[in-house]
């Protein structure tokens, strides 16, 4: 029954078309909180797969961040979102660490990247094996990302200044603006895996991993599925 109707609104075309008939999601300005100063987990979604979580400790973790209006390398009207970003990156009190799930356009976008770098110039990024090189590419220094392969943790601590971690098992990451006397934060940060694949073009489908991902820090635990 259910493959006879999925087969024919294929068919028809209908499966490509969301029904963006009003109302739709509700768009709401977030409320973050002016300080690292928390004592419960906070998450406000982003749209899409964006989250902004802060944890207790005051780590503050921005995953699959998109916020731009079209999810391509080129403008496509038939891929811009359906409603706007609650808020501008420029929005964000602070990021610490940036979590990529996979390679996806609507999961990595690089104008996102480079205003990330602009706006939190010491954010450490996270990302599944064999995407280094695009951050490297993209401008990102090399001892600001770390990839890692599914099952692998790094313990994250915030500290006065960023070291090389290709071989280490450990990161540190140089607080962004707005520490408020916090560093010395620490966090367990690990690739899990998860069913999905990448692509950013018509030749290089799974040639980078993906995956969900695992965040611990101040006696909180979250899981991002990506």
């Amino acid at each position: 029954m259910y493959a006879d109707a999925a087969r024919r609104r294929k068919l028809s075309g209908q499966w490509r078309t969301p029904d963006t008939t009003p109302p739709t999601v509700t768009v709401r300005s977030p409320d973050f909180l002016p300080t690292r100063e928390t004592n419960k987990l906070r998450a406000t979604w982003l749209g899409h797969a964006c989250y902004y979580v802060e944890f207790p400790s005051g780590l503050r973790v921005l995953f699959d961040p998109v916020f731009e209006d079209c999810c391509a390398p080129f403008t496509i009207k038939s891929l811009k979102r359906y409603t706007p970003p609650p808020c501008e990156l420029e929005d964000l009190p602070v990021v610490d660490a940036v979590i990529i799930s996979h390679n996806h356009y609507d999961h990595l976008s690089y104008p996102t990247i480079k205003r990330i770098q602009k706006k939190f110039p010491r954010a450490h990024f996270f990302a599944p094996l064999g995407n280094k090189v695009w951050f490297e590419k993209s401008g990102v220094p090399s001892g600001q990302v770390t990839e890692l392969d599914w099952w692998d943790t790094r313990e994250v601590k915030l500290e006065a200044e960023i070291k090389d971690t290709k071989e280490a098992d450990s990161v540190s990451v140089s607080p962004s603006e707005g520490a408020d006397g916090k560093a010395g934060i620490v966090a367990t940060i690990g690739a899990l895996p998860c069913q999905h694949t990448s692509a950013r073009g018509p030749f290089d489908r799974a040639k980078t991993l993906w995956a969900s991902w695992s965040v611990e820090s101040g006696g909180a635990k979250v899981w991002f599925a990506g």
